[in-house]
């Protein structure tokens, strides 16, 4: 399993991510992107009365999903945040997103919303603390099978 991006969305807007290998050549706009994927997992939540999308398959990659509420300052209710991760498409994709990365993204929304509730998220620099909780937990899944190779013999 290879890890390409994993992120935080909030109002539609990219608030934190780290990103590990390229997904292709061109330089993707990160917020154009993220409210995309806000308006397609809301209309899929409309639509099919679902509570939860867990993830959306194409042929080369799999960007799953956790979604929880979060109440920043100033706002009277909660409101939707996101969690991803891009990975590469393999089989049993279904396995690894129930077993490994859904508890994680999970995970990682409740110990964002632990560190971050009531907070004002318009402030991008208080954020990147966060970041480094999510390098890590992602840890040896971001690599490559050549990058894990070079890492045990260099």
């Amino acid at each position: 399993m290879v890890v390409r991006e994993a992120g935080l969305i909030f109002r539609g807007f990219t608030i934190l991510f780290s990103q590990y290998h390229q997904t292709g050549h061109g330089k993707i706009d990160k917020d154009l992107r993220s409210g995309l994927l806000s308006a397609l997992i809301q209309f899929a939540k409309t639509t099919f009365e679902q509570n939860d999308v867990e993830y959306l398959e194409g042929k080369k990659f799999v960007i799953a999903f956790a979604q929880d509420t979060f109440i920043s300052e100033k706002v009277r209710g909660p409101e939707n945040l996101l969690a991803y991760a891009i990975l590469d498409q393999e089989k049993n994709i279904d396995k690894t997103i129930q077993k490994i990365i859904h508890p994680v993204l999970k995970d990682l929304l409740k110990q964002f919303k632990k560190q971050f509730h009531g907070k004002n998220l318009s402030e991008i620099s208080q954020l990147q603390s966060f970041k480094e909780i999510l390098d890590k937990t992602f840890g040896l899944d971001v690599y490559t099978i050549d990058q894990k190779v070079k890492g045990v013999f260099l």
